[in-house]
């Protein structure tokens, strides 16, 4: 049998496969990071061996390589010249997951499938959130009994909620024809996103809301603030009194907050280029004051951008910001291509809101370092560059 008669008959056996894989990646997206890696790296592998086979590297989308190799460049130094590079290089195996990004967009072969596969994630959402909506009928929530869903811990169940959320949203708000069921999922996903009393997914899920709402009815934004007393009133009382404590800068976390800030800034300015190293503050924690003893208790700084400063300085820290200065630029430009914003005009802001979300949510939670939320954020940020020619996006 010749080479040529293999390659052809090799090919439909990894479509199928890499068809399979990325159905189990979304649907398991929701309920258990080991089966979602697992398809993820069949996936991958997949994808790699049939661009080999069939010699059509040359044909390989590539968008946002250059800030994606720009940050792994500089998430490599950090750890070469961290305070202790042995302890600090285990996180580096983290960065495998941004060839989730570049998998899904050279293995998702066409809208169609692209569509498929959001309704999938809808519907696995939808099913999430009603588990967590059971949880959360069985125990009186509060910050105790807060609803972890189907995963371990409430932030990483938010997180991922609100991501899911905010993509069903972007296409029931912007698709037509309207297909009402999302509207509904939707809202599960809302009431058991509230149930977590996670305050930085609800501010990423309000501001993705925002977003779409602009782009869909602007003069609609004056809802929002009814929708919030709604909610207001008629939440079980853990959820009111989390709302409440959003706008009280006296409350604890916030204090915490900006304590472990400040001992963040205090790490940065000694090591303000390549930074300490991942992991670094449980080394160097003890030679900074810390007079509410909340940098010994939590050793992470509760923000993205003060995370990677003090573990990548400010080479990592840049880099990680032009990762999505480059996303939201090269989505930009497609809402300005009539032929390429026709039918992908949902996809295109249902991933800008929901990378919206994860980045303000970011702001009170590292969120960038919770690998289940990062595996589906990577697959969502690819949505938009399905089947499409992404030259000059590097």
């Amino acid at each position: 049998m010749s080479v040529i008669d293999s390659t052809h008959r090799l090919t439909p056996i990894l479509d199928r496969i890499l068809t399979l894989s990325l159905i189990l990646f979304v649907m398991f997206s929701m309920f258990s990071i080991s089966i979602t890696q697992i398809a993820f790296a069949v996936g991958t592998v997949a994808w790699l061996t049939k661009a080999s086979l069939n010699n059509s590297w040359k044909q390989v989308r590539l968008p946002l390589v250059i800030p994606f190799l720009l940050f792994i460049a500089a998430c490599v130094l950090a750890v070469v010249t961290a305070v202790d590079p042995g302890y600090s290089v285990k996180p580096l195996k983290k960065l495998l997951q941004i060839l989730i990004f570049f998998w899904a967009v050279n293995s998702i072969r066409d809208e169609k499938e692209r569509d498929i596969l959001v309704l999938l994630l809808a519907v696995a959402g939808c099913v999430a959130a009603l588990y967590g909506i059971y949880q959360g009928l069985l125990t009186p929530v509060t910050t105790k009994t807060r609803v972890e869903g189907t995963m371990s811990i409430y932030m990483t169940f938010a997180g991922i909620l609100m991501l899911a959320g905010l993509v069903a949203l972007g296409r029931f708000l912007l698709k037509k024809p309207r297909e009402n069921w999302l509207g509904v999922a939707v809202f599960l996903i809302i009431v058991c996103l509230l149930l977590t009393l996670t305050r930085q997914a609800w501010l990423g899920f309000l501001t993705g809301l925002v977003f779409l709402v602009f782009i869909w009815k602007t003069r609609l934004l004056l809802g929002i603030p009814v929708l919030l007393v709604l909610a207001l009133l008629f939440a079980p009382a853990g959820v009111k009194e989390r709302i409440h404590s959003m706008t009280d800068l006296s409350d604890w976390t916030y204090q915490s907050r900006l304590a472990l800030w400040q001992g963040g800034w205090q790490v940065f300015k000694d090591y303000p280029l390549t930074g300490c190293g991942f992991r670094c503050m449980d080394l160097v924690h003890t030679e900074y004051p810390d007079p509410t003893g909340d940098i010994k208790k939590y050793r992470g700084m509760h923000n993205n951008f003060v995370q990677l400063a003090v573990d990548t300085g400010l080479l990592g820290l840049t880099a990680w910001i032009s990762i999505w200065a480059g996303y939201f630029l090269a989505l930009f430009r497609r809402t300005r291509d009539p032929a390429k914003n026709a039918s992908s005009r949902w996809v295109i802001h249902g991933s800008t809101a929901a990378v919206l979300g994860f980045l303000a949510g970011g702001f009170f939670e590292v969120n960038f370092y919770d690998s289940e939320v990062v595996m589906l954020l990577y697959f969502i940020m690819a949505l938009p560059f399905v089947g499409q020619n992404s030259e000059s996006e590097a």
